[in-house]
């Protein structure tokens, strides 16, 4: 059974969720993780007096789709791409809307160079026998096609201006302020604070309903939520799940910082596990299966904090 506080905060989160479609001054798209096909980020929408900024892209063309249809709808080009970082279900859809706004500029950080050389080409071979393989289903070589297309187009991953510490970027009489968090989620996330609205735009430093530690260093992450948590916000839109409140943000915070430290320790994995399920109730319950996030909570904790080889890649040390 769900504790009173854990209930207490999923109230939060829906509440923030129903107030935020009724007034964002900014388009939201919700990501999907389905579990037959790879998963798409989430995307903000954001409008100038004649120009729009897209933060996040998405992978798949449906998804992309949905953005290309807001600046149509106000026919308003879109002048700027932000990428929270290179995971391809965040920036795929970059050559998508270049192609249709050949104008856009991407800011991004220079990680992503570091992962065409590395994470991303490791599975090319794999990738193109997937193609070759009968027993594939159509929906998996299409994900893959997306993937080679991905990473054979390096100038719509690598940015026009790189972000390598705190930016400003206008739109119109709004700044919009870009941070960047070294050794996180990935080896450079940006983050970007509204501080006209009070949103913080957040990327997969903040993911529902486990952080995704595919390329994360936990030291560098708690460090990032931990500056995060310290600025003047209402709304934290985060990589994939629904956008939540300051004071939701917060406990999330603590069970990062809960989870990690026991990862790092010496406990068994299990009770890990256990301290996110607990402490982390209200976004383990935005996903329909709990064993998926147990599975990859446990997989991570065996695989990536603890894992040597994982630790000198993603924290440099």
């Amino acid at each position: 059974m769900a504790s009173t506080a854990a209930m207490a905060l999923s109230l939060a989160m829906a509440a923030t969720s129903t107030a935020f479609a009724a007034t964002a001054p900014y388009t939201f798209i919700e990501g999907q993780v389905p579990a037959d096909r790879q998963p798409d980020g989430n995307s903000i929408v954001l409008e100038g007096p004649q120009e729009m900024l897209v933060i996040d892209t998405g992978r798949h063309p449906e998804h992309t789709d949905k953005i290309i249809a807001v600046a149509k709808a106000r026919n308003k080009p879109i002048t700027a791409i932000i990428n929270t970082h290179w995971h391809l279900d965040h920036a795929t859809g970059n050559a998508r809307i270049r192609a249709a706004y050949p104008g856009a500029k991407l800011y991004t950080s220079t990680a992503v160079e570091g992962a065409l050389k590395g994470f991303l080409i490791r599975n090319v071979d794999q990738a193109r026998a997937r193609l070759d393989d009968p027993a594939v289903p159509e929906v998996g070589k299409t994900d893959t096609r997306l993937y080679l297309n991905a990473i054979n187009d390096p100038v719509n991953l690598i940015p026009d201006q790189p972000v390598n510490g705190t930016v400003a970027l206008k739109l119109g009489e709004r700044e919009l302020t870009l941070h960047l968090a070294k050794r996180a989620a990935t080896e450079g996330d940006v983050w970007v604070h509204d501080p006209a609205s009070k949103t913080v735009f957040a990327g997969d430093l903040v993911v529902a309903p486990l952080p995704f530690f595919d390329t994360g260093c936990a030291d560098g992450w708690r460090k990032a939520l931990a500056e995060i948590d310290q600025l003047d916000f209402q709304t934290l839109i985060p990589g994939h799940g629904l956008p939540m409140e300051h004071a939701v943000f917060s406990s999330y915070r603590q069970a990062f910082d809960a989870f990690t430290a026991c990862a790092e320790g010496n406990a068994p994995t299990a009770s890990c596990v256990a301290v996110w399920m607990q402490k982390g109730a209200p976004f383990v319950a935005m996903h329909p299966d709990p064993k998926y996030t147990q599975a990859a909570l446990a997989y991570y904790v065996d695989q990536v904090i603890r894992a040597p080889a994982k630790r000198a890649e993603f924290c440099g040390k």
